[in-house]
């Protein structure tokens, strides 16, 4: 697993990466979050014992809007993961394993999939698992309001169009396209069951999760926005695979304030970290990373509806040349990887090609400006809440070298940000595309909230359906033309791919492992220091 360090202290620390949709970016935005610090000191460790209680200090809330799942991205899989079961998960080395499906399997041209259920699975109700049940939470996807509605909604490439009830434990999906791996998109988050009083009346979710999971929410020691106090239900169907009686979630928004908790024993797992404190942690604790996040513009106007020059492809593709990565990283983000595609390092379909071929070069820049009918140069907006990140401004300045002048506004509600995606030809932040990119691109690029115009492209639209639609080296070729269609057409400007940090208190727990190449951490494998 690579980790990169920072050394730099004057680096500017990037906002946290939290969603990819916007009803949770949303909700971030929206939520003030409660900060606790701890002092400095030696590397502590805690008074639990290695068999009691995982402490483990977050940098925002992973449920600022109460506890249904399916309002969130697979970044807070990490949290609801004790709480809610999925019907996959993914496990440290990137596969993807039945939780609570005992069995699947796919017709002859993978438009159908059988999934059998576990036996022996209840709800926080006492109530079992069904395949009622299960076909009610899959029919709940069509709510757009959801943050899975994106990827399984109707007319994206993962759609499903019938889930049927075969009998009590059995449930069939139909797929409007063929899905040779539906494993990918039926885990994580997208692929938790809510219990039948929180499908009843999901309103309920606001203060009271419905899970099967193997923790329950000790709602007496648990204060929203400050501390979630978990403990086991040791009747769970694989409570033996967690190795801690409690999980105590302790949320820091301070990055200073979170490093020096884990530092002082106060948690015994931090993260995420941000760039200027990880040398303090580094040097007294233990640290491990994860990539997989790409930094960059999503572009929105494909069409040309808000900023006419976005309608050619030729000027999307200047601005794509027009940013000199390098120089950004160096300055400002040392340990970073600068790149122009959105399939992260680690993933298959990463092409090292492309970021030659459309890397930094201001001349080219020019060149396919005057193409797209715009010589001298166009103008963008781009909105803001409070000042611009320190990113945008050199990137401002990167851009007015060949013409094209960056507007900042300023926005005087969040309102005014999340309406956005309407309003601005790009959006700005960190995305987290996972180990599986194609599901990304089908949930949010493609058939979600940065497609809003509901723009298509042929060259993106058959590579992502074969991406989908095929396995092993079949799928990987598909993997890098949907990569290379993506980069060609100018539908992300990516800036530079970032890293996950997380410390931990190597004197009481083991390294913990991600998911894969997605950045957040799968708590059942978290074991005790040997």
């Amino acid at each position: 697993m690579k980790l990169f360090r920072t050394r730099d202290p004057l680096v500017v620390p990037r906002p946290s990466l939290t969603r990819t949709g916007v009803a949770v970016l949303a909700a971030g935005a929206l939520t003030s979050l409660a900060a606790c610090g701890g002092g400095e000191g030696g590397g502590g460790t805690s008074s639990q014992s290695p068999s009691d209680t995982l402490a483990i200090g977050l940098d925002s809330d992973p449920a600022p809007t109460g506890y249904d799942p399916l309002l969130y991205s697979d970044r807070q899989f990490e949290f609801f993961a004790p709480l809610y079961d999925a019907l996959f998960v993914t496990a440290s080395d990137g596969s993807i394993e039945p939780s609570l499906v005992a069995e699947s399997t796919n017709n002859e041209e993978n438009t159908q999939t059988t999934l059998i259920l576990r036996d022996g699975v209840t709800f926080d109700d006492g109530s079992a698992l069904t395949a009622e049940l299960v076909k009610a939470n899959l029919d709940r996807r069509s709510d757009p309001d959801l943050e899975a509605y994106g990827a399984l909604a109707e007319g994206q490439a993962a759609a499903i169009t019938d889930v049927t009830v075969q009998d009590e434990q059995t449930v069939v999906i139909t797929w409007a396209q063929p899905q040779a791996t539906p494993a990918a998109n039926l885990d994580g988050t997208t692929g938790i069951i809510v219990g039948p009083t929180g499908i009843a009346d999901p309103a309920s979710l606001e203060t009271d999760p419905d899970g099967s999971g193997a923790y329950e929410l000790d709602e007496a020691a648990t204060t929203r926005a400050s501390t979630y106090t978990l403990e086991k239900n040791a009747e769970h169907w694989n409570a033996d695979a967690w190795a801690y009686d409690g999980l105590d979630y302790r949320i820091i928004t301070d990055p200073q304030a979170l490093a020096n908790a884990l530092v002082s024993g106060q948690v015994d797992i931090a993260g995420q970290l941000k760039d200027n404190a990880i040398n303090l942690v580094e040097s007294q604790q233990s640290i491990v990373s994860q990539g997989g996040t790409i930094v960059g513009f999503p572009v929105t106007d494909k069409l040309g509806q808000t900023n006419p020059a976005f309608g050619e492809e030729a000027a999307r593709l200047a601005l794509l040349h027009a940013i000199d990565r390098e120089s950004l990283v160096n300055d400002l983000h040392p340990g970073a990887r600068p790149t122009v595609q959105l399939f992260p390092e680690e993933s298959a379909g990463f092409d090292p090609a492309l970021d030659e071929e459309f890397g930094y070069d201001p001349e080219r820049a020019r060149e396919l400006l005057a193409e797209a009918g715009y010589p001298d140069g166009f103008e963008l907006d781009i909105t803001r809440l409070g000042q611009p990140e320190e990113d945008l401004v050199a990137i401002q300045q990167q851009l007015a070298e060949v013409g094209i002048t960056l507007n900042f506004v300023a926005a005087t509600s969040t309102d005014q940000v999340f309406a956005a995606v309407r309003t601005d030809p790009v959006l700005w932040g960190p995305f987290a595309v996972g180990a599986n990119p194609e599901g990304f691109i089908a949930g949010v690029v493609y058939g979600g909230f940065m497609n809003m115009q509901g723009a298509q492209e042929p060259e993106i639209d058959q590579a992502l359906g074969a991406a989908l639609g095929s396995t092993g080296e079949a799928q990987d070729q598909a993997r890098q033309e949907l990569n290379r269609a993506l980069v060609e057409n100018g539908w992300f400007f990516p800036v530079y791919e970032d890293f996950t940090y997380y410390g931990y208190n190597a004197d009481k727990v083991a390294e913990p492992p991600f998911a894969g190449a997605n950045n957040y951490l799968v708590l059942s494998d978290v074991e005790p220091a040997v």
